[in-house]
């Protein structure tokens, strides 16, 4: 078995969603760990400076814009990163959104239908992009981001708890489909992680930060890093015998 520091040594790593928050923890720890890598994100510059900065410590990197909701730019993302890159090892999908909370009437159809097509459909459309050449070469592994919000039903949220909900079905579904091809899939869970997502979300409420810190029983939020160890011991050979599991990383939310 590989050391933790040479875990993804020789791999294809794609990181949806990867300029910022856990995304590019993911993208960071899995170059730490010596991964070529495939990013992408609809933020251009803030993913060209993740870029950079990896290029910079010698990591071969392909990055492009990519939209999550639109089938021709993953396509094009998986289809542009493997020829420049390699074939696709290990794949985050992990683009996702948390939408504006509310009342589950409060919502506008085509508010509650974007989060649905970002955190579900755009998943479904990353797998759909990769699985073809994991099953081609019998080997592949895929980890999807969802949330501690798939397994429980917090208020207030109701297309993301929806959509993380859908996210966690997906991987089951699917790990059993490729399991016969050696493919692993499964999901990790966070709850809250100190990412620019939860700063936008808490500036607009006061106290809510501390509020929140406390809800878990280690009394704190996760840090983007912490977050992105569990993910990339999902992704590695560490977790060989694990396939249709959503992971919870929640400083013991759920087990309250």
């Amino acid at each position: 078995m590989a050391t933790v520091n040479e875990r993804y040594l020789d791999r294809t790593v794609l990181v949806t969603g990867a300029a910022s928050g856990i995304g590019k923890a993911i993208a960071a720890a899995a170059a730490g760990e010596g991964a070529r890598l495939i990013l992408g994100d609809i933020q251009v510059g803030a993913l060209s400076d993740v870029a950079a900065l990896l290029r910079s410590r010698g990591t071969v990197v392909h990055s492009a814009e990519c939209d999550i909701t639109s089938t021709e730019e993953v396509d094009s993302l998986v289809a542009a990163g493997s020829a420049a890159v390699g074939p696709i090892d290990v794949v985050f999908a992990n683009a996702g959104t948390l939408g504006t909370p509310g009342d589950v009437w409060s919502y506008s159809e085509s508010e509650f239908q974007r989060i649905l097509d970002i955190n579900v459909t755009g998943t479904w459309r990353t797998l759909r992009a990769v699985l073809p050449g994991m099953i081609e070469r019998r080997r592949g592994t895929i980890v999807a981001t969802a949330s501690a919000a798939g397994v429980i039903g917090p208020a207030g949220l109701p297309a993301y708890v929806a959509s993380k909900h859908a996210v966690v079905g997906l991987v089951k579904s699917t790990a059993m489909n490729v399991a016969a091809f050696g493919i692993r899939v499964n999901a990790f869970c966070p709850h809250l992680v100190d990412t620019p997502m939860l700063d936008r979300v808490t500036a607009e409420i006061p106290g809510l930060r501390d509020s929140l810190d406390q809800q878990t029983p280690l009394g704190r939020v996760a840090t983007s890093e912490e977050v992105a160890r569990s993910a990339l011991w999902l992704g590695s050979d560490e977790s060989s015998f694990v396939t249709g599991h959503p992971l919870l990383v929640d400083g013991g939310l759920v087990a309250q």
